[in-house]
């Protein structure tokens, strides 16, 4: 009896260590789809950003490597409590883009920290002037969002 016990302990631990602790593929794809939604919506209407009217522009599309370049950068701040555009190595969001073998004509990026959902960070972010403007800029036609914690980070960008 001892020995069933001790290999349904070793069963279950290889499960339990094997549990890949990312975001399952279903619960991704509704992440990026709802901030993509979020954003385009926005692009589309036109918005206000610190004053200054800024009018509709085209659509932009999901970039899984953006989305990497974002979600590293993320992780770093989150694991190392601190929050800037510049990374741990001194690196731009241009230099973690082109290290991605994504070789940008332009770029932005906005951070965040403390927002809990996807509909509160861009809220946050379209109550900032210069986030807005990212947001909204028709130079852009890619992105992705990356999230660590509390810690959010976009990467715009245009080969």
């Amino acid at each position: 009896m001892k020995q069933i016990y001790f290999v349904l302990i070793i069963i279950l631990t290889f499960f339990v260590s094997s549990c890949d602790k990312k975001i399952p593929d279903n619960e991704q794809d509704d992440f990026q789809e709802k901030l993509l939604q979020l954003v385009n919506d926005v692009r589309t209407k036109g918005c206000d950003c610190g004053g200054e009217y800024q009018a509709p522009v085209d659509k932009i599309v999901w970039n899984d490597t953006l989305a990497q370049v974002a979600e590293k950068h993320s992780k770093e701040m989150s694991d190392n409590n601190y929050f800037s555009h510049t990374g741990l190595n001194g690196s731009s969001p241009g230099d973690r883009m082109k290290d991605a073998d994504y070789y940008w004509s332009t770029y932005g990026e906005n951070i965040a920290n403390g927002y809990t959902d996807e509909e509160a960070v861009i809220e946050g972010w379209l109550k900032s002037p210069g986030h807005c403007k990212n947001i909204m800029n028709g130079n852009f036609k890619e992105m992705g969002v990356g999230k660590s914690g509390e810690y959010w980070t976009q990467v715009f960008g245009t080969k």
